[in-house]
């Protein structure tokens, strides 16, 4: 799922600032500082955590008429490092730019939001995307850059939220046909 979620945000932000498939790269942000690497704009996941709020969903559901018992799936919130570096610092503060203006413009995706002609297919392991820019003070960013080498380079941080884990693994859950209530005061 979390791979799934990553190339499509990547074939979307290529479609959007129209360049060539091979320079919307999902790499850790660390080959940005290596001598060698090809320029373009850098996907990586700089961290994951669960999404709380969706913590307590039930444990039995009803597959074809029969109750089964599965494990709530797990809601994780990735954040998504963008970072430029084409060969002219414009070039990268454009494309910057308009990755802005992508996630502005399309807070959140769907399969309902990709159906149209010429739309990216939505991965069918996710139910929904949404974005949210994450605010980072100097300390911070001193400290993310710090700890993926050293150099700073033209980004952004997305919290990428909902994209949904489970294991589809059921087992017979037993069925209830009475509840017996006891009425005595003690």
């Amino acid at each position: 799922m979390i791979a799934d979620a990553v190339e499509f945000i990547r074939r979307e932000v290529r479609k959007h600032l129209g360049v060539a498939d091979d320079e919307v790269i999902i790499n850790s942000a660390r080959t940005l500082v290596e001598a060698e690497n090809p320029p373009g704009a850098y996907i990586c996941v700089v961290n994951v955590q669960e999404e709380t709020a969706l913590r307590n969903l039930p444990h039995v559901e009803r597959r074809m008429g029969q109750s089964q018992y599965i494990e709530p799936p797990v809601y994780l919130n990735l954040y998504l490092l963008f970072a430029f570096e084409f060969p002219n610092y414009a070039a990268s503060l454009t494309h910057l730019g308009k990755t802005v203006e992508l996630f502005q413009s399309k807070r959140w995706y769907s399969a309902a939001t990709q159906s149209g002609v010429g739309a990216i297919p939505f991965p069918a392991t996710l139910e929904k995307l949404t974005f949210e820019m994450v605010n980072m003070n100097f300390e911070e960013l001193n400290n993310l850059w710090g700890v993926l080498g050293g150099a700073y380079f033209p980004s952004v941080v997305y919290k990428v939220r909902m994209v949904k884990v489970q294991l589809d693994d059921t087992q017979t859950a037993p069925e209830i046909t009475s509840i017996q209530l006891d009425t005595v005061i003690r």
